[in-house]
């Protein structure tokens, strides 16, 4: 796992395992997650369905429940405490709640299922800013709803409509003005363009960067969508079967990707905005994470396996620019070495 210094870390995820307890049995839908989120960083997970990105996402908020529960490991978070990290894994409710909205925030990609259908806009983010500071008064507080909805192009008077009063981008940009409420650390996006169509869709992003560069928060964006977190991410975290198997810089996945599953995703989705070109898909279907092979994941798909691939299952290697996990690709780093 690539390290930086407590000045630059934001979170540091080491070693976390999360399954989900089922009638068939334990199933490993994160083992040995290894992740470094630096601050003022947008890091991008990318993978299919069933991969594990909204399972570690849950995990590092601590959202997730029962039958999903962390098995170990641990979720540093260094945030405005300075050097002395705390293990988000290990906090108690109370403790959590101290630091949920004004270090850490969520956006959800169903913005209808976030938002409660019978409060008012402006309800609920006064009541997330009183929970946060029980003394403003109402001017202040409507003010500050106003000037949250007007950073994510919403006018004013949108503060008194109830959620299916509102468009369904206007909904999305809504909950990402509520995570932006308390101006956190950290802002974790579980696949928020999802529900939009492709022009609302860069709009939003568009917002997302507008507002991480001017407020300055790291972000965690999921998605199964590589091409969108090329357009966005500064670094990227390709996930399957459970495990990180690829990341790099956003620039050196798209141009290099390592690992087959990585470069199998680049070329099954069209780029945003350069020209039209063939798309490829991946053949085959994710694996059962009950039955997981004893080597790599992917082997079974892959195009350019090797019987080591079926044996052994392969760890992440440091590869100067990037981390992989994979025989083919480690060996023809080695020999160009």
């Amino acid at each position: 796992m690539t390290t930086t210094d407590t000045a630059t870390r934001l979170l540091e995820v080491r070693g976390l395992n999360v399954a989900y307890l089922t009638e068939r049995g334990r199933v490993p839908a994160c083992s040995d997650i290894d992740l470094t989120v630096n601050r003022g960083e947008i890091i991008g997970v990318a993978g299919e369905s069933a991969s594990g990105k909204s399972t570690l996402l849950t995990a590092i908020t601590r959202l997730q429940r029962i039958p999903a529960v962390t098995v170990d490991g641990q979720v540093l978070y260094y945030g405005s405490r300075g050097s002395d990290p705390v293990d988000l894994a290990g906090l108690d409710e109370p403790e959590l709640a101290g630091l949920r909205w004004s270090e850490i925030s969520v956006v959800m990609q169903s913005a209808m299922a976030c938002l409660n259908p019978v409060l008012r806009l402006r309800s609920q983010f006064t009541d997330v800013l009183r929970a946060k500071n029980p003394r403003l008064s109402k001017t202040a507080l409507r003010q500050r709803v106003a000037d949250l909805l007007a950073m994510v192009g919403i006018a004013p008077d949108y503060m008194n409509n109830y959620p299916h009063q509102l468009s369904g981008g206007m909904q999305q940009r809504s909950l990402i003005a509520l995570a932006m409420a308390c101006d956190p650390e950290l802002v974790v996006m579980d696949e928020p363009t999802t529900a939009v169509d492709v022009v609302m869709q860069r709009r939003i992003l568009n917002q997302i960067l507008q507002l991480q560069r001017r407020l300055g928060f790291a972000v965690i964006f999921v998605t199964h969508d590589l091409s969108l977190l090329l357009e966005i991410a500064d670094r990227i975290a390709i996930m399957y079967g459970g495990r990180i198997v690829e990341v790099g810089t956003a620039e050196r996945v798209y141009r290099d990707p390592r690992h087959p599953y990585t470069r199998g995703l680049r070329d099954s989705f069209p780029p945003l905005t350069e020209p039209v070109r063939r798309l490829t898909g991946i053949a085959g279907s994710p694996p059962n994470l009950l039955r997981l092979p004893a080597g790599c994941a992917f082997e079974p798909r892959c195009p350019v396996r090797i019987d080591r691939c079926a044996e052994v299952r392969p760890e992440l290697v440091d590869l100067d620019d990037g981390e992989v996990a994979c025989h083919v690709a480690v060996a023809a780093a080695e020999s160009r070495s």
